[in-house]
Formats: structure tokens, C-alpha cells, sequence
């Protein structure tokens, strides 16, 4: 019974399948170095889905939702109202960084204090051309996002990315842009950490069936091989929500434990 975790402290794998996750944070106890995946794939098993990972993006939608979060071209490329997964793996996987948060003062101050999580403005402007200058964009890159977002947000339209319409109204200056790659500290939690602004761990591992048979490369169970958890593919397509690594680790993990005590 394979319980070894996925493979994102290995470097060599994640260079391999899951690039885009190299040289930033990672999610794991230190652990997840790939062994079970590499020992079940030296005796013919298959693997699955091994380039899709969960990406964390330190951008807090508390702030995200009541501005914009835009690429280092100062563009929109996501709803910024979507589950936080949703616009880390738009970013990474899509987008020039570095990424940025734009709001404006009205925006920054009706975020309760305590959401807030210690997170201040690193970059301040008057204008959006100040910001612009200050963020190394493109001149005119800002005005032309913001005045596109502001035209439709003054009728309660997002067009583009549809954006709920509690979240929309015009952004007026000053404005301030928010560096996900500094990170924030939620107090007693700990602190995510600076960096790239970007953490993450693999979802893609062995090939199972619902009961953690390991298959080979030929869709057939090996004789006596199980996997759940991270070690395997599990459920998750090409995206994840929080905690639902808990049901591949016990859901089918006991699946995979009655079905291997059943021999």
C-alpha cells in the first residue's frame, strides 16, 4: 500500500512533469519526494495526470474582488470574484507576471481590518499613470484596463469576465497596487511566506482504480499493489479545492485498505 505523498520536493520529477511549479514555494511536510510513484513506475505502472498541480497565488481576495487583479502588462484575465485556485492557476499557467492587485483607497478601506491579514499597499499613485510608471508597465496600460473596467461598472456590467455586480463600481484614485510576491501574515496562523508570491503541490501520481488497485500501463491491476492519497491521481481533474485531498487520503484510502485486506 503505497501512502507516500506526490512528488513536489523532488526536483527532478517536478522539472519534468509539473515545470511550472519550480523554483516556487511548496506545499508538503518536507516529503513528498516521489518514491512510491518512482517505485510502483519501475514495475510497469501507469501514471496519471502528472502535470496538474494546485497553485496558490498570496493575493487576497478580500482586496482582489473589490479591485482587479491584472498581469505585468497591467491587463484583466479573470473574474477576480472566483474561488482564489481559480485565478492562481489563470496566473501561472496563462499570464506574464509579475501579477499585481490594483485597488483604490474605497475599495482598501471597506475591507474589514481583521481580513486584511497585515497586507498594506507597497506602491501608491494619485494617478493610474503614477502607478503605471512606478510598476514598470507600459504607459497607458492601467488607464486603458481601468477605464474599460469603470465604463461598464458604472452600469453594473462586467462584460468581459462577469464579475458579480455587488463587487462593481468605478475606481477612483488614489490607487495602490498590492505585490502578491510579498506575502502576508494572518497573525497566529503563520505567515505564508515571500518569495514568487506562489506555492503549490502535485496532484498527479499513479493510476488507480476506485478501490486503489494500481494499474499498469495496460490498464491492468498489478497483483497486489495499492496507492491512495497523493501517491495516486485521485479525483481532481485539472483543478482542486481546498481540502479535498482529505477524501482521496481517507475516503479512498480506506477503500483501498478494505480492498487490499480482502487480498
Amino acid at each position: 500500500m503505497l501512502t507516500t505523498g506526490g512528488f513536489v520536493d523532488n526536483e527532478e520529477m517536478l522539472a519534468d512533469h509539473a515545470p511550472h511549479l519550480v523554483g516556487h514555494g511548496k506545499i508538503s511536510d518536507g516529503l513528498d519526494d516521489g518514491s512510491g510513484i518512482r517505485m510502483a513506475s519501475a514495475i510497469g505502472a501507469a501514471t496519471r495526470r502528472m502535470s496538474v498541480t494546485e497553485i496558490a497565488l498570496t493575493a487576497l481576495p478580500a482586496m482582489a474582488t473589490r479591485g482587479m487583479l491584472v498581469n505585468g502588462h497591467g491587463q484583466r484575465f479573470i473574474n477576480e470574484d472566483v474561488y482564489p485556485g481559480l485565478y492562481s492557476v489563470a496566473a501561472v499557467l496563462t499570464q506574464p507576471g509579475p501579477y499585481w492587485v490594483i485597488v483604490d483607497e474605497e475599495g482598501y478601506e471597506s475591507v474589514p481590518e481583521a481580513e486584511r491579514w497585515g497586507v498594506l499597499p507597497q506602491f501608491v499613485g494619485e494617478t493610474l499613470a503614477e502607478l503605471e510608471e512606478e510598476l514598470g508597465m507600459p504607459a497607458g496600460a492601467l488607464e486603458s484596463t481601468v477605464g474599460t473596467y469603470n465604463r461598464y461598472a458604472e452600469e453594473g456590467q462586467d462584460p468581459y469576465f462577469h464579475k458579480d455586480a455587488r463587487w462593481l463600481r468605478p475606481l477612483k484614485g488614489p490607487f495602490a497596487a498590492i505585490d502578491p510576491r510579498l506575502g502576508f501574515n494572518p497573525g497566529e496562523s503563520g505567515n505564508t511566506g515571500a518569495g514568487t508570491g506562489v506555492a503549490g503541490f502535485t496532484l498527479g501520481g499513479l493510476s488507480t482504480t476506485a478501490d486503489g488497485a494500481v494499474l499498469d500501463v495496460s490498464g491492468t491491476a498489478v497483483p497486489g499493489l495499492f496507492a491512495a492519497g497523493r501517491a495516486a491521481s485521485g479525483i481532481h481533474g485539472e483543478g482542486y479545492i481546498s481540502g479535498t485531498s482529505l477524501g482521496d487520503g481517507t475516503f479512498f484510502g480506506r477503500r483501498a485498505g478494505v480492498a487490499a485486506a480482502r487480498g
